[in-house]
């Protein structure tokens, strides 16, 4: 398909290099500031579903104004995986089983005002229902022109099979310059 290590082939008979497995981890002790708390110096973490058919094209959803993947804000506590998809479920109508979603890609984008924001993207090329009449079925190398602009960027990057993506933050070796 699109991606270089062809992880996303939907023909592909052979196991991937890695599965979806939840761990259970030990519980976290919190210094008292930061319990119940968030703070100015937390970083929002969005989550993304790239649903792909067997013709390389993805899922997009009207959003107000442009077209955009299933996206949603992490809450504190909460697995990514399941805020996925429970923004698949909302945003398009479809059911996606856990083990079907795949990691595909980890954005940190620089806000204009500054902040650092994260995007974990997953795709997912099974799911059961029929998406919404108002979504479109895009090719991702290319977008409507009718896409935010996060979403061409996203697109472009998953497209080339990269996954990691730093937008407007300017990095040298020794950290942010």
């Amino acid at each position: 398909m699109h991606h270089r290590n062809e992880r996303h082939s939907p023909t592909m008979e052979a196991p991937l290099p890695f599965a979806f497995r939840s761990v259970q981890s030990p519980p976290v002790r919190r210094r008292r500031k930061e319990a119940g708390t968030r703070g100015t110096d937390t970083c929002p973490v969005d989550v993304t579903v790239l649903l792909q058919r067997e013709d390389g094209r993805v899922l997009l959803v009207p959003r107000p104004g442009p077209l955009a993947p299933p996206t949603g804000v992490l809450r504190h506590g909460e697995p990514v995986t399941a805020r996925a998809l429970s923004e698949v479920r909302r945003q398009t109508g479809v059911g996606v089983d856990p083990g079907d979603l795949e990691f595909c890609h980890l954005v940190h984008r620089r806000t204009a005002g500054g902040r650092g924001r994260l995007a974990v993207v997953f795709t997912a090329q099974r799911w059961t229902g029929r998406p919404r009449p108002a979504t479109v079925w895009a090719d991702p190398a290319r977008p409507p022109a009718a896409r935010t602009p996060r979403t061409a960027a996203l697109l472009a990057e998953f497209t080339a099979g990269a996954l990691l993506s730093l937008q407007g933050w300017t990095v040298t070796d020794g950290g942010e310059a």
